[in-house]
């Protein structure tokens, strides 16, 4: 036989723990994989890891089966960097969010902070979202300083990869440097055959072409041949190539408990050695796990289970190892072929299936249960446990699993119900309804029954998209009997109550909202149900915010986000229904304001109303504060694709383009707006509009009488009208001479809105009145509060003040038409445009630019000509149309 390759033994041990976590949604989490007790040094990969580990980012690509794993893994035990690298074994869930938190480990490490951690290894890259992959590609191209990333993937990833390899921050490894050489293969063959003969090496590296898998899986297979060159050629010849004949040939060499397990294991992603045990009934199945695993191909071991206590009969009780996927889809084939095998290992699946039902624990006797194609079996757990499934996360497998057995669904009217509710709640309300529909149609019709909490849930459901009246819906709700649902932890009741919460959220009924959420976090909690409770916490912060509690809105909503991150699969728009009420409590606050918010609408759910509407204001909101007024006032003007819109909410909207009119000087929307405010019964927020209206055409005392009305009468929490007003009338009285008076205002504003940070009302809304900022000014020398000298301290001009000489007023608008045409201008011309906005004559300009007063002539001249007109004000009317200011 050839000369054999250098064999370095096991480099950990059996005990280890994890420093963040185990098994998890998005992955398994932890350390590097040990390294199997014989182990090939793989020189050449080495190398060129070495290399390449001094850029941001590794991507190695090779098929399933080429020792990506197992060498990256070597390089970085050899090399001594295996305790401060973080490794993760992908799954679809490991989604932007939370690979953000892996790399922000890693970064931590490289910016001083001893987290132990300074590189990331992502095996399976391949399985990322795209989410993920965008996020890695934004990170490389912008901040690939302290980033260290290897990724493992069987094809090249969408990454924009040109600029960062010319930048040195980027490597592909492909996977010819994994392919063994021939020593490398040698060593690997005699460890599993006794053969020495080069010839069958040779024959082994033709067929193999060099891969680690196929190398080890035809060696153990023709170990026993009479000819072993015949066997190696035969098995290359046959059906589905090499990889899938020697994995049936290497079962074959097997010992039939080995053969057993795996068979058993065939669904499972990773295991334990107590997972094998119940799954298997054999109660060494830990031992031939961890026998299996000293090729380092059949059986990987990938983590240390941090939640195992380390006592068991196994000696590995509290390892995670992973089949190889050669052997896993060898192992579906048999069970999908039959033999006797293949039904004593679902016999066994199954009563394990039935001993967790049995015991209440239904979360992988569905999955379960479909591997071994038992689906009658499943469409009964189904059936009795499913909504309990998905709000536990199980939505994907019960997705996949009704599009595998459509038949067997049809049959079974107890599943429609699950079925309905996966569908609506990924969004997908088309296919919900119609399931709603088959079920509802199939329920009993006696009138003497209460209805269930699955009956009311469905009403509010379809109530929201318009499809039945919203107020019966609730008063359905509120006639079911929850204590039944309680005593038999029905998973619908919570639901019920979030569906509950959502409504009256929409409804304006804040404190009934409040009740039934807190009802349905603490219910879903204790039912082990996160997919739930992450909803309903993600509505409770949308409920704080309208109640006007910015600070809880926050928490509630964070504590929605950390939910979301430990989940395989929830709701479709949780993460979004949070994140707007994040960013809706964030915005107000101008001391510490938040980076731009994203546009959430498009993953909102189409039922989501009162998320959807705020997320709208929320949008007007961040475009108005950053200078944006027409598309501002263009965003509120859409019309609403949903049921009639509810009086408070109409308030909300007629006050934020109140505050829209007053900046654009827009007095006719102001006066509509008012009579609409009027209409429908909102006096004290009319009165706010009124106000305004009267302070932008000069009548300094009437708005003062006005801004008193609104602050005695507004009852909107959001927007906050009675400090609103306080601080406009502060402003006004002040400009009329009453200091003392406007100071008392101002403080009372400030009262109201420091536990809330709500600093909307110290924008400067009245164009008559004194500026803001001086009377904050003036208070701060008062001593009036911590949160007074903050605001102080963000020196805000004044909205409509330093707002107003850039926004195109209603007439300035009406007479530039949309055909015409943005003109390009110089850097110079734009510069006197701008001074000639402040008022500067040309004197002042050319003092200013330091250029002759006949250069500033000659610019503007060049001005007006591109602009279409002959003076200043229409200069200035078209420029600020044009949004050249």
């Amino acid at each position: 036989m050839g000369a054999r390759g250098p064999v370095v033994p096991r480099a950990t041990t059996q005990g280890e723990r994890i420093a963040v976590g185990g098994t998890a949604p998005g992955g398994t989490v932890g350390r590097v994989p040990g390294l199997p007790r014989v182990h090939v040094r793989r020189h050449r990969l080495s190398e060129r890891l070495e290399t390449a580990s001094r850029g941001a980012v590794t991507v190695v690509v090779a098929p399933s089966g080429a020792g990506k794993t197992l060498g990256v893994a070597g390089w970085l035990h050899q090399t001594g960097r295996a305790a401060e690298t973080l490794w993760v074994t992908a799954t679809g869930d490991l989604d932007a969010d939370r690979l953000h938190v892996l790399l922000e480990k890693t970064r931590e490490q490289h910016e001083g902070v001893d987290e132990g951690y300074r590189r990331l290894v992502v095996d399976d890259a391949h399985r990322l979202p795209i989410s993920a992959v965008s996020y890695l590609d934004r990170e490389l191209s912008l901040r690939p300083d302290g980033l260290s990333v290897v990724l493992l993937s069987q094809w090249d990833l969408p990454l924009s990869s040109l600029v960062p390899e010319l930048l040195g921050h980027f490597t592909v490894v492909r996977g010819g440097v994994l392919r063994l050489d021939e020593e490398e293969a040698a060593a690997l063959v005699a460890e599993h055959t006794d053969i020495d003969s080069p010839e069958v090496v040779d024959a082994i590296m033709t067929h193999a072409q060099g891969w680690c898998a196929p190398v080890v899986l035809v060696a153990k297979a023709v170990a026993t041949a009479a000819d072993p060159i015949a066997a190696v050629r035969r098995l290359a010849a046959g059906v589905g190539g090499v990889n899938t004949q020697v994995a049936k040939e290497s079962f074959a060499t097997l010992h039939p408990r080995e053969r057993h397990l795996l068979l058993c294991l065939a669904g499972e992603d990773t295991v334990t050695a107590e997972t094998s045990e119940h799954l298997s009934g054999d109660p060494h199945a830990g031992a031939v796990l961890a026998g299996l695993e000293t090729t380092g191909l059949l059986v990987t071991r990938i983590a240390d289970d941090p939640d195992a206590d380390g006592k068991g009969r196994a000696e590995d009780i509290g390892v995670v190892y992973r089949v190889h996927p050669i052997l896993v889809q060898s192992a579906r084939q048999m069970l999908r072929s039959g033999g006797a095998e293949a039904e004593r290992a679902k016999a066994q699946v199954m009563r394990a299936v039935r001993a967790d039902l049995s015991g209440g624990e239904p979360d992988r006797a569905f999955a379960r249960s479909t591997y071994v194609d038992e689906p009658l079996e499943a469409v009964g757990i189904l059936r009795d446990e499913g909504p309990r499934l998905l709000f536990r996360g199980h939505g994907t497998s019960i997705r996949a699993f009704a599009r595998r057995y459509p038949d067997v669904v049809q049959t079974q009217h107890g599943a429609w119900l699950t079925l309905a509710l996966e569908r609506w709640l990924v969004g997908d309300t088309s296919s919900a309804s119609e399931w709603m529909d088959r079920w509802s149609s199939a329920l009993p019709t006696s009138q003497d029954v209460p209805p269930e909490p699955a009956v009311a849930a469905v009403a509010l459901m379809r109530a929201r998209l318009g499809l039945e009246p919203i107020e019966d819906a609730l008063e359905l709700a509120h006639s079911v009997d929850g204590t039944v649902g309680a005593r038999r932890g029905d998973p619908l009741l919570p639901l019920l109550l979030v569906e509950m919460g959502a409504t009256e959220n929409w409804l304006g009924r804040l404190a009934d909202a409040e009740a039934h959420l807190t009802s349905a976090v603490l219910l879903s909690r204790a039912q082990r149900l996160p997919a739930l409770t992450a909803q309903a916490l993600s509505h409770q912060a949308l409920t704080e915010f309208l109640r006007g509690r910015e600070h809880a809105a926050v928490k509630v909503a964070a504590e929605a986000m950390r939910g979301l991150a430990d989940q395989t699969w929830h709701p479709a728009g949780t993460a979004a229904r949070a994140q707007v009420a994040l960013d809706l409590a964030r915005t107000q606050d101008l001391v510490r304001p938040t980076s731009e918010v994203a546009d959430w609408s498009a993953v909102l759910h189409p039922d989501d109303l009162a998320t959807r509407y705020w997320a709208r204001l929320l949008g007007a909101r961040r475009m108005l504060l950053r200078g944006e007024v027409a598309d501002a006032e263009r965003a509120l003007d859409v019309p609403w694709d949903g049921p009639p819109i509810p009086d408070h909410a109409r308030a909300a909207a007629l006050v934020e383009q109140s505050l829209q009119a007053a900046v654009s000087s827009d007095r006719d929307t102001l006066t509509r707006i008012v009579d609409d405010l009027d209409g429908i019964g909102a006096v004290g927020e009319a009165s706010f509009a009124a106000a305004l209206r009267a302070d932008l055409i000069g009548d300094a005392r009437r708005a003062a009488a006005l801004f008193a009305t609104a602050a005695a009468q507004g009852t909107l929490t959001q927007p906050a009208v009675v400090p609103l007003a306080r601080a406009c009338r502060a402003q006004v009285i002040d400009g009329l001479g009453r200091p003392d008076e406007a100071l008392d205002l101002l403080r009372s504003a400030l009262a109201a809105t420091e536990v809330r940070r709500n600093g909307l009302a110290f924008l400067g809304w009245s164009r008559s009145g004194t500026p803001i900022r001086l009377l904050l000014a003036r208070a701060q020398d008062a001593g009036t509060s911590q949160w007074g000298a903050e605001l102080a301290a963000v020196d805000q001009p004044g909205l409509t003040a330093f707002l107003g000489p850039t926004t195109p007023t209603p007439h300035e608008r009406s007479h530039i038409t949309s055909s015409v045409v943005r003109p390009t201008l110089s850097p110079r011309e734009r510069e006197v445009l701008l001074e000639l906005a402040r008022g500067a004559t040309y004197a002042d300009i050319a003092a200013n630019l330091v250029v002759s007063e006949n250069t500033v002539k000659t610019h503007v001249s060049s001005l007006y000509a591109k602009l279409a007109v002959g003076r200043r004000s229409d200069a200035l009317a078209v420029a600020r149309t044009l949004r050249l200011v």
